[in-house]
């Protein structure tokens, strides 16, 4: 059966755009410009995922709310141009399974719908349980320009890795065991993490990454940068960073 996504959002552009990304693979994605026309659609046919944007606060949410009472087997997700850690925290608190920001890539929002469609319920149980790290994450540009200062104060070299997993949302706590308690570990999307290493440089990455390859059994992606090598300010690093997401590494290598 075609999975139907419905976004729900007063602009024609945003639900062309998730039009744009789905159609092409098979989905068939309607559009309601208010929650009366949202429900009109819930109660007519067999929706798989709702878009919700979150701009207009409370009321955003309590429509997550209704949808996840009155339609438990609808997935619910964020897609929103607005970044608050409370609108975050709530949406998750709410029901949603994913928070994605506005503007996004066409071919990332297809790959998150894809998971989130064919996960199971347990994923949201697990957001919910992570709602302290979706706030920490939101403090990963402090976390490396703090780490910038101590590495220009002290001489010392510092890491970025990132890691996507197969599957949609991989155990926290397992995931920590392979890092220090000096390190970070966020989360960045129910299948993505971002991991600082303070005090190390391309040798803890390849330790962590040894360990990870031993002990995980599922496959993921990895790539990572090191200050001041490939970059010596916050800017640098994330375009350095972001460069190399393109072509990570897998941990079958």
């Amino acid at each position: 059966m075609t999975p139907t996504v419905m976004v729900v959002d007063e602009s024609r552009i945003t639900f062309l755009a998730v039009k744009n990304a789905l159609e092409k693979d098979g989905f068939n994605v309607i559009w309601a410009k208010n929650e009366q026309e949202a429900f009109t659609f819930l109660r007519r046919e067999k929706i798989d995922l709702v878009f919700v944007d979150v701009f207009e606060g409370e009321e955003s949410l309590n429509l997550i709310r209704r949808i996840r009472e009155e339609f438990p087997d609808t997935k619910v997700a964020v897609l929103s141009a607005y970044v608050d850690k409370d609108l975050i925290i709530n949406s998750v608190k709410a029901g949603a399974v994913d928070y994605i920001l506005k503007p996004f890539r066409l071919d990332y929002l297809l790959e998150r719908v894809k998971k989130i469609i064919s996960s199971t319920p347990r994923v949201t149980v697990s957001l919910r349980k992570n709602i302290e790290d979706l706030e920490i994450t939101l403090k990963f540009e402090d976390i490396v320009r703090k780490e910038i200062k101590r590495s220009n104060r002290t001489g010392s070299r510092f890491c970025v890795m990132y890691v996507k997993f197969e599957d949609i949302m991989r155990d926290y706590e397992t995931i920590k065991k392979f890092f220090r308690e000096t390190d970070y570990v966020l989360p960045i999307s129910a299948s993505e993490y971002l991991f600082v290493l303070t005090l190390t440089g391309k040798h803890g990455i390849e330790a962590v990454t040894r360990r990870m390859k031993e002990k995980l059994s599922e496959r993921f992606s990895y790539t990572y940068v090191c200050y001041p090598d490939d970059g010596k300010t916050y800017e640098e690093i994330i375009l350095t960073l972001k460069d190399r997401m393109a072509k990570p590494r897998g941990n079958e290598s």
